[in-house]
This record gives C-alpha cells, structure tokens and sequence, in this order.
C-alpha cells in the first residue's frame, strides 16, 4: 500500500537567478522585486525522502503557495530530480494571490516513479507594464512509498 509523505520548505528558501536587488527576507516568507517588462527564474529545495525502507519515493505533485503582485504572472514551473528535469508546464499565466492555500492554479501533478536525489521546484515569474512583486509562502511536494 502507498504511504503519502508531504514535504514543504519555507518560501524564504526561495533564490532568484537574476532577479535585481536583495529580497526581503520575513519571518512569513520571502518578497522579490521584478522591474517592469522583465522576468526572472526562482528556485527552491523541496526536502525529499528518497528512500523509506529501502524503495525509491514517487513525486506526486508540487505545490507554490506565492502572490504575485502587480501585474507579476508566474509563466512556467519546472520540476528537477536533482540534475534531471522530470516535468515542465509551458505557457502558463498565473496571477494574483494563492499564497495561503493550495487551488487548482497553484499545484501541479508530476507522477514519477524512483525519485533518486532532491526535488527541486524552479518558477519563472514575469512583470507586465508595471514594477511587481512576488512574494512566496512555501513551497511543497506530495510523495508516495510502496511499502
């Protein structure tokens, strides 16, 4: 029978790869500054059991608790083994707050078997006409063992 674990990190883990300025760190999350008619990739750590006796987890689905302020939209999610990208959703347009609770625009369903190193969840957010925010609460990850 599958055992569900969930695993989630807090959003002041979140990094950006090029986002400009310093985030503001707080004890509730993280806030990210994205200039007008630019956009930035975040990354964030899921901690992953990998191994609960001695079988392999199954990622079931990642969840992104954010608000994305102004006219800030998150547009892709990426979703690593390690060095090993296993899913990607394209062309998304998120906008707006889902910070507080997991909704249907804010999880994702991965399915794959025989997880081996660390989930990592990668997020690419863009800024429309105007200077935006995002803001990220947690991060999360469903897993299965077969045991």
């Amino acid at each position: 029978m599958a055992k569900l674990y969930a695993s989630w990190a807090h959003g002041n883990v979140v990094v950006a790869e090029s986002a400009p300025g310093q985030p503001v760190r707080q004890g509730f999350g993280s806030t990210f500054r994205l200039p007008k008619g630019q956009g930035s990739w975040f990354h964030a750590p899921i901690p992953t059991p990998v191994l609960v006796e001695d079988r392999r987890a199954t990622l079931g689905k990642v969840m992104v608790l954010f608000d994305a302020r102004g006219t800030a939209a998150l547009t892709a999610v990426h979703v690593f083994d390690g060095p090993n990208r296993v899913k990607k959703y394209e062309n998304l347009s998120v906008k707006g707050d889902y910070a507080h609770g997991i909704s249907d625009k804010n999880q994702w369903n991965v399915s794959r078997d025989g997880i081996a190193w660390g989930v990592g969840v990668t997020m690419f957010f863009t800024a429309g006409a105007v200077d935006s925010e995002i803001f990220f609460s947690t991060i999360g990850a469903d897993f299965y063992h077969n045991i």
